[in-house]
């Protein structure tokens, strides 16, 4: 076959000639592109996945400067619930108003050091970042001024976890001159204080 019989046959149909040339041609290129197509489907799937979170993450981030003033806010409040070891007279001060409000008399008052709150029967990991007080006192007053004492324990500022509450009635059963009869009780709490390093 010489080359004017070619030319020819390509001026006589010119669109079979590139049709047979080019058809080749793409099954080639098909055959060897499709392995990767579902790669590139799978890589697609993921990418689009990846863009959605990236868009919910940047529709989540407007607001974080308000999470961060909250969080910061709300840390401020525990710190400001914490007792403040050093400070011992307004520990001792904060206790005593207790007393003078709730009408009990605190015979013996003591604040301990701090520890780690182990055994204690709060998990180690709530504690990780505070360190606990142990606070023990002996007290005296009537029911109700011993149940107020302990109501304004449990509202005032600190963070306390009573532990144990002892009450003595009195050996006098009933009081002559029907005037409430004096109770006295022991108890141990222990309040939340900045992490001792």
């Amino acid at each position: 076959m010489n080359l004017s019989l070619i030319s020819k046959i390509i001026r006589k149909y010119p669109v079979l000639v590139v049709s047979g040339l080019i058809v080749p041609l793409v099954l080639v290129l098909i055959s060897m592109r499709a392995p990767r197509i579902q790669e590139y489907q799978d890589q697609k799937s993921t990418l689009e996945k990846r863009w959605r979170e990236i868009g919910l993450n940047k529709d989540r981030s407007d607001t974080l400067t308000d999470d961060f003033s909250q969080i910061e806010e709300g840390f401020e409040q525990i710190q400001n619930r914490l007792l403040n070891v050093e400070n011992v007279a307004a520990n001792y001060e904060a206790f005593y108003d207790l007393e003078e409000k709730s009408g009990i008399t605190l015979d013996n008052f003591t604040i301990g050091m701090p520890f780690d709150g182990s055994g204690l029967s709060i998990p180690n990991n709530k504690l990780s970042h505070f360190s606990a007080v142990p606070c023990q006192f002996t007290m005296s007053g009537t029911l109700p001024q011993l149940l107020s004492f302990l109501d304004l324990l449990d509202r005032q500022e600190f963070i306390i976890r009573m532990d144990l509450l002892t009450v003595r009635v009195p050996t006098k059963v009933v009081n002559p001159d029907g005037r409430d009869e004096s109770l006295s009780a022991s108890m141990r709490c222990y309040v939340l204080a900045a992490k001792n390093e």
